[in-house]
């Protein structure tokens, strides 16, 4: 192999690799992206609150992700757009995890979407997501509490 053969195969690999980088970069998280991720996950955390309801089946799913959504509202509220669609996403992800224990059917809602995958790639670690958290909100919460009120999770 000669010199050049070389440096063409080291060129290629290299431009392989940034394309696949940037193919794969979460894009920038802004108001409506993230307004439009915390909208489908309210809607999915609904949709878990009213089965929990339902089904008295307390798992604690339900709480996490009504701490999650109610942290990314908050972040939203402040301007940090892209963390308020992390705890948005895992929110969610929680809610899923209250239809799976209740044997319930999941809608589109809990899917997510290819925007969506780019943020769940870059995302921090559930541990991480959830030390920030409770560093941020100290306030004990359980899946039976949430049944009598309000969920406080929308945005405006």
């Amino acid at each position: 192999m000669n010199l050049k053969t070389l440096v063409l195969i080291v060129a290629t690999l290299l431009v392989s690799n940034i394309s696949q980088s940037i193919l794969h970069a979460a894009p920038p998280a802004d108001r409506a992206k993230a307004k439009i991720v915390i909208m489908k996950t309210n809607r999915a955390v609904g949709i878990a609150h009213m089965t929990v309801k339902r089904t008295k089946k307390y798992s604690g799913y339900l709480s996490k992700a009504v701490k999650h959504a109610r942290f990314a509202k908050k972040l939203f509220m402040t301007g940090n757009f892209e963390r308020s669609i992390q705890h948005s996403l895992f929110a969610r992800k929680m809610a899923a995890e209250v239809l799976k224990d209740n044997n319930a059917k999941t809608t589109s809602d809990y899917l997510y979407s290819p925007e969506e995958n780019t943020f769940i790639a870059s995302m921090p670690s559930e541990e991480k997501l959830t030390e920030e958290l409770i560093a941020e909100n100290s306030t004990e919460l359980t899946d039976e509490l949430l049944m009598n009120g309000n969920l406080d999770v929308e945005v405006q």
